[in-house]
C-alpha cells in the first residue's frame, strides 16, 4: 500500500509538474510574442516617420525648441492587415544635434509603444541631414559633347541631374560612387558601380538661402561691393616729357569699373602662439573712384603680342606699381647706418617704379631672394636705366621680373607689401593719404621726403595703410648719395610723386571699419594698432552675434588668403560671381592627420565661382616676349563652393573651343607647365573640397588653354560636419538606431526633456 501510494503521488507530481511547465511555456510564449508586437509597433512607427521625411512631406515642420507629434495613440496593423489589439503608438520628431547649422544636423524620431499598463517600448532614429558639401561633384546640366578624360579622376561622391560622360582609353578615375539620373556614356575606372536611374536631387534656390542674408547681418557680417564705373584718372605730364600716363590700371579703353576685395587674415589676438577659431577674421578692400578691378585682380595682357610699353598704356601702371622683387632679410637686418631692427626674419618687397632708386638698391643687395640667392652691384645697376619718359626701360621691367617664381611676382592693390607705391609721405616723412594737388609728396623711403635710414626697407605683411594712394613716380634717380651727382636726372626728384603740371597722388582705395565691438588690445608685436579697426572677426568671443556667414549683397567680389575657422561666404545676387584671384587656403593643410576638420569654408555664388584668368593664376608676358608666372603655378583652394545659376570653374570657359583663346595669347609652351604630366596653359586647379554647379562647364579646351582639374576631398566632407548653414540635399539617411529605456520617456514632459538633451549649442 504504501509503496502504491507513493508511485501515485509521484505520478500526481510529474502531472502537476507537467501542467506547470506547459503553462509556463505559454505565458513565456504569450509574453514574447507581446514583446515582438511592442517592438513591431514601435519599428513601424518609425518606418512611418521616415517615409513621410523621405517624400518631402510638407505638412512636416521640425522644430528646434520642441518635438512635433507625428502619431498620436495612433493603432497599427500588421502584415495581414488586422488591427494589433490593445497597443498603441507614438510618434514624435524635432531637429537635434547642431540646430544652428555648424556641425552635423539631424532629425531623431522617437516611437512609444504603450497599452494600458504603460510604455512598453521605445525606439529611436536619427537621420543625418544629408549636405551638398558632401559631394566632391555635384552638377544640375551635364551638357552633351563634355567628359571626364583620362587622366582626370574624382576622389569623392558624386551626382548628375541628366547624364555622365567620360571618354578616352582607360578613361578617367572614380574613386567614390558616382550617380547619374539618367545614363553613363562612355568609359571609366569606377571603384563602386556606377549608379544610373538615380533620384533627381534639386539644387538649392537664392529664395531657400533667404535666411543666410539676416545671419551675416545680424554679426555685422554683410556688406555691399562698389560696382559703380566712373571716369578715369589720366596724369598730363610736363617737364619735357610729351605722354601720359593713366592711373586707372584699365586693361582697355572704356570707364574704369571699381571693385571689392575680400581677404581672409589670421590674427593671433591673445599672442598666445596658437591660432584658435576665434583669431580668424576678413578684411574688405573698395578700389576708389577712377580706379579699375584691373589694379584689385592684378589684370596684365596675356602674352607680348601686340602689347606696346608706353607710359600710356593703362596696365603699365600696375605693372610698375604692383610688380617687383620679393626679398628675405634675417633678423636684426638694417639698412645701413643706424636704423629699427626687425625682431625676425621678414620678407620685404620692391616694386618696379622704385628699383632705380640709390636706397633702394642698396637695400636690395642686403638680402637675399626668397628662393636663395643674392644680387650684386652689376645686377642692379641694370635697374636704374630710365627712359625718355623718365620711366624705367623695358629692360628694367625685364631684369626684375625675371628673378624666378616667387621672388618676382606681383600683389593686388591695398595689399601691405605694396607700401613703396601705395604709402606717400609729406616732407617730414609723414605719410599723407590726401589728394591734393600742388603738394610735395614722396614714396615712401624717398631721400627728398626726408625719410632717413630708419624708414628705408620695403612692404611687409605688416606695413598696413588704411587709405592708399598712387602716383606716376616719374624721373631721376640718384647713383650715390650725393644727390645730383654727375651722370643724375636732375629734372625731377627721385621717389617724388610730381606735381610741377601734373595731378599728384590720387585715391587708390581703402579698407572698410569694423562696425562692430572693439576688438581687446592686440600686441604690437602681432599686429600694428592702425590695422586692427579694420579687421573683422568671423567668431566668438569677439563677434557675439555670429552664425559663421558672411553676405556680399551684389557682386562681383574678389577673395583670396588664408582662412580660419568654418566660414559660409554668400553672394547673394543671382546673376554675379565669386572670383577668386589667388590662392584661398585654410591656416593648415586639410588633409593633414592633426588638422583634420579644423577648418571648413563654403562659397556660394548666384552665378559663378571662378577662379581669375589674371597675372596671379595664369602666365603672363613681361613685355619683352618671355612668358613667367608673376604668382604661382597652379591654382590652389581649400573650399566646398556652389554656383546656384552658373557654373564652378575658370574665367574665359564660355571662349573655351573658340577663337578668342589661342596660343598666342595663353601660351602653353613657355614656361612648360603641366598638370599630372598634362600640358596646360595655366597649370592645375588644386582644389581640396567640392564642386557643386548648376551647369558643368570645361576648364580647359582642345589646345591645352586653361586649367586642368586636380580636386580632392577634404576628410571632412566624410563626416557629418559642414561649412555653416551649407545648403541640404533634403535627404534624410540612417545615422544611428537605438532601444531607450521606457522608463525615461514615459511622459510628455520626459520626451521633451529627452530631446533637450539631444540638442547642441545655440551659438559657434
Amino acid at each position: 500500500m504504501i509503496l502504491v501510494l507513493i508511485m501515485t503521488l509521484s505520478l500526481a507530481g510529474l502531472a502537476m509538474s507537467a501542467i506547470y511547465l506547459s503553462s509556463s511555456a505559454g505565458l513565456l510564449s504569450r509574453y514574447y510574442d507581446r514583446e515582438r508586437n511592442y517592438r513591431y509597433a514601435a519599428e513601424a512607427a518609425i518606418a512611418l516617420g521616415k517615409s513621410r521625411i523621405q517624400a518631402g512631406d510638407t505638412s512636416l515642420h521640425m522644430l528646434d525648441t520642441g518635438a512635433m507629434a507625428l502619431l498620436t495613440a495612433a493603432s497599427l496593423k500588421d502584415a495581414n492587415a488586422v488591427t494589433i489589439p490593445r497597443i498603441l503608438v507614438n510618434l514624435y520628431g524635432a531637429n537635434t544635434g547642431d540646430t544652428v547649422g555648424i556641425y552635423g544636423q539631424f532629425i531623431t524620431l522617437l516611437a512609444q509603444a504603450y497599452d494600458s499598463g504603460g510604455t512598453r517600448m521605445v525606439r529611436r532614429l536619427d537621420l543625418t541631414a544629408e549636405s551638398f558639401s558632401r559631394f566632391a561633384m555635384f552638377t544640375n546640366t551635364f551638357a552633351s559633347g563634355l567628359a571626364y578624360g583620362t587622366g582626370e579622376f574624382i576622389k569623392g561622391r558624386a551626382h548628375s541631374n541628366q547624364g555622365w560622360g567620360s571618354s578616352g582609353s582607360p578613361g578617367p578615375q572614380y574613386f567614390d560612387t558616382v550617380s547619374a539620373h539618367t545614363t553613363f556614356s562612355g568609359t571609366g575606372q569606377f571603384t563602386y558601380p556606377p549608379i544610373a536611374g538615380a533620384a533627381l536631387i534639386p539644387m538649392p534656390t537664392i529664395a531657400k538661402l533667404a535666411a543666410l542674408t539676416g545671419y551675416a547681418s545680424g554679426a555685422n557680417l554683410q556688406f555691399t561691393p562698389v560696382t559703380a564705373t566712373s571716369a578715369s584718372n589720366p596724369v598730363t605730364q610736363t617737364n619735357g616729357m610729351t605722354a601720359s600716363i593713366n592711373l586707372s590700371g584699365e586693361m582697355v579703353t572704356a570707364k574704369p569699373t571699381r571693385g571689392t576685395r575680400v581677404s581672409f587674415k589670421t590674427v593671433d589676438v591673445n599672442n598666445n602662439g596658437v591660432l584658435d577659431q576665434a583669431d580668424g577674421m576678413v578684411m574688405i578692400f573698395d578700389v576708389a573712384d577712377g580706379i579699375d578691378t584691373s589694379s584689385l585682380r592684378v589684370d596684365l595682357p596675356r602674352g607680348a603680342s601686340g602689347v606696346t610699353w608706353t607710359n600710356a598704356s593703362p596696365s603699365a601702371i600696375v605693372m610698375l606699381n604692383q610688380c617687383g622683387l620679393l626679398m628675405h632679410y634675417a633678423a636684426g637686418q638694417i639698412p645701413a647706418g643706424t636704423g629699427p631692427t626687425f625682431a625676425s626674419a621678414h620678407n620685404e618687397f620692391f616694386p618696379i617704379a622704385r628699383v632705380h632708386e640709390y636706397w633702394v638698391r642698396q637695400r636690395l643687395m642686403l638680402g637675399t631672394l626668397v628662393t636663395g640667392g643674392s644680387l650684386v652691384a652689376t645686377d642692379t645697376t641694370a635697374m636704374e636705366a630710365l627712359g625718355t619718359d623718365s620711366l624705367p626701360t623695358l629692360g628694367v621691367v625685364n631684369n626684375v621680373m625675371s628673378h624666378g617664381v616667387g621672388n618676382s611676382r606681383c600683389f593686388p592693390a591695398g595689399s601691405p607689401l605694396l607700401m613703396l607705391t601705395e604709402r606717400h609721405t609729406k616732407a617730414a616723412c609723414v605719410i599723407d593719404s590726401t589728394t591734393t594737388t600742388g603738394t610735395s609728396l614722396w614714396g615712401w623711403g624717398a631721400t627728398g621726403g626726408s625719410c632717413g635710414p630708419t624708414k628705408r626697407y620695403g612692404g611687409m605683411d605688416s606695413t598696413f595703410t588704411a587709405n592708399v594712394t598712387r602716383c606716376a613716380f616719374i624721373g631721376g634717380h640718384y647713383k650715390t648719395t650725393t644727390p645730383h651727382a654727375a651722370g643724375d636726372d636732375t629734372s625731377v626728384v627721385a621717389g617724388k610723386c610730381p606735381t610741377a603740371g601734373i595731378t599728384g597722388q590720387v585715391k587708390l582705395g581703402s579698407w572698410r571699419l569694423w562696425a562692430g565691438a572693439a576688438l581687446p588690445t592686440i600686441p604690437t608685436s602681432v599686429i600694428q594698432p592702425v590695422e586692427a579697426p579694420f579687421l573683422w572677426p568671423l567668431f566668438v568671443p569677439y563677434n557675439m552675434n555670429t552664425k559663421g556667414v558672411i553676405n556680399a549683397t551684389t557682386g562681383p567680389v574678389y577673395v583670396s588668403d588664408t582662412l580660419r575657422g568654418y566660414v559660409t561666404f554668400y553672394e547673394s545676387n543671382a546673376a554675379k560671381d565669386i572670383v577668386i584671384i589667388d590662392d584661398l587656403v585654410y591656416d593648415q593643410d586639410p588633409t593633414a592627420s592633426t588638422a583634420l576638420c579644423r577648418n571648413f569654408l563654403g562659397i556660394i555664388a548666384g552665378q559663378n565661382v571662378l577662379a581669375a584668368d589674371n597675372a596671379l593664376n595664369r602666365p603672363r608676358g613681361d613685355y619683352s616676349g618671355t612668358i613667367r608666372w608673376f604668382g604661382f603655378p597652379d591654382f590652389k583652394l581649400h573650399a566646398v563652393t556652389m554656383a546656384l545659376n552658373g557654373t564652378v570653374g575658370v574665367e574665359d570657359w564660355s571662349a573655351l573651343n573658340s577663337n578668342s583663346l589661342n596660343t598666342g595669347n595663353a601660351p602653353i609652351t613657355s614656361p612648360a607647365t603641366t598638370c599630372n604630366g598634362n600640358n596646360v596653359s595655366g597649370g592645375c586647379i588644386n582644389q581640396t573640397g567640392g564642386v557643386i554647379e548648376q551647369t558643368i562647364t570645361a576648364t580647359y579646351d582642345g589646345s591645352s588653354i586653361g586649367m586642368r582639374e586636380n580636386r580632392t576631398v577634404d576628410p571632412c566632407q566624410k563626416t557629418n560636419s559642414r561649412p555653416p548653414f551649407f545648403p541640404a540635399t533634403g535627404r534624410y539617411l540612417d545615422n544611428k538606431y537605438y532601444e531607450i529605456d521606457p522608463t525615461l520617456v514615459a511622459t510628455a514632459a520626459q520626451v521633451r526633456t529627452f530631446f533637450q538633451s539631444l540638442r547642441g549649442h545655440t551659438v559657434p
